[in-house]
């Protein structure tokens, strides 16, 4: 049986194109939908935080004396002190923990939220909301704001707790919702793997507790063009093109 050798037309044409499919293969595994996705990277940190309690109230004055009924035609004038004026807050009970009169509020009203004045926890009140699962606290400015605040004006209040020991935290950008789950992508090699974590406490400053799921000195993506999956390549890069530092 004798071979039929390839037409000498079909071999250059072969090796016109075997090159070029090689190339087509890099261009594909370089850009579009498989092509790594850079990310920017953040390490789970060993670290005590300072956690951050916030609410919401209205500026209210201490009556001392309320007026009661009044008839028509009968003048009526509130004098307040504007000593009195303090914020009723209301605090979600999940968070509460360490609620306590003493703490350091800083309060922001909403006709001047860029102007935060500082504060203390004046009173923890001993009935709680049952209905909105609210802790109720009275917040006193230290000082008061100049001009002083309307009553009944709204204001948002941002109480320091005491510090907590040392855990593994994450800064807030590293976590991520999935199919309902809370987590994290966790680095490894080339690719990522997604791992459910239960949160704590946070801090001012955005990092988060995390209770389960994560070690100290694991690595987590940060940032990315597009949404991550189990099956992304990843490139670790410092920032992401066209982000400003």
């Amino acid at each position: 049986m004798r071979l039929r050798l390839p037409a000498p037309r079909t071999l250059a044409l072969l090796a016109v194109l075997v090159p070029l499919l090689g190339l087509f293969g890099q261009v594909v595994l370089r850009s579009g939908p498989l092509a790594p996705v850079p990310v920017t990277v953040g390490a789970v940190e060993l670290r005590p935080i300072a956690p951050a309690l916030f609410g919401i109230g209205t500026v209210e004055a201490r009556f001392r004396y309320p007026i009661g009924p009044v008839v028509a035609g009968q003048p009526v004038v509130e004098v307040i002190d504007p000593a009195s004026l303090w914020v009723n807050t209301r605090f979600d009970q999940l968070h509460a923990a360490g609620l306590a009169p003493g703490l350091s509020a800083r309060t922001a009203l909403r006709a001047q939220p860029d102007q935060p004045t500082a504060g203390t926890v004046a009173r923890v009140e001993p009935l709680a909301d049952g209905v909105t699962e609210e802790m109720l606290a009275k917040i006193a400015f230290e000082p008061l704001p100049d001009p002083l605040p309307r009553v009944n004006e709204l204001a948002e209040v941002t109480l320091a707790l005491p510090p907590l020991a040392a855990a593994p935290t994450v800064i807030n950008a590293a976590l991520h919702r999935v199919d309902g789950r809370l987590g994290v992508w966790v680095i490894e090699g080339d690719g990522v793997r997604f791992a459910e974590v239960r949160t704590g406490a946070a801090d001012l400053d955005g990092w988060i507790q995390v209770l389960e799921g994560l070690q100290a000195g694991q690595r987590v993506a940060l940032h990315s063009p597009r949404a991550l999956g189990p099956h992304s390549r990843i490139q670790v890069v410092e920032r992401l093109a066209g982000v400003k530092p």
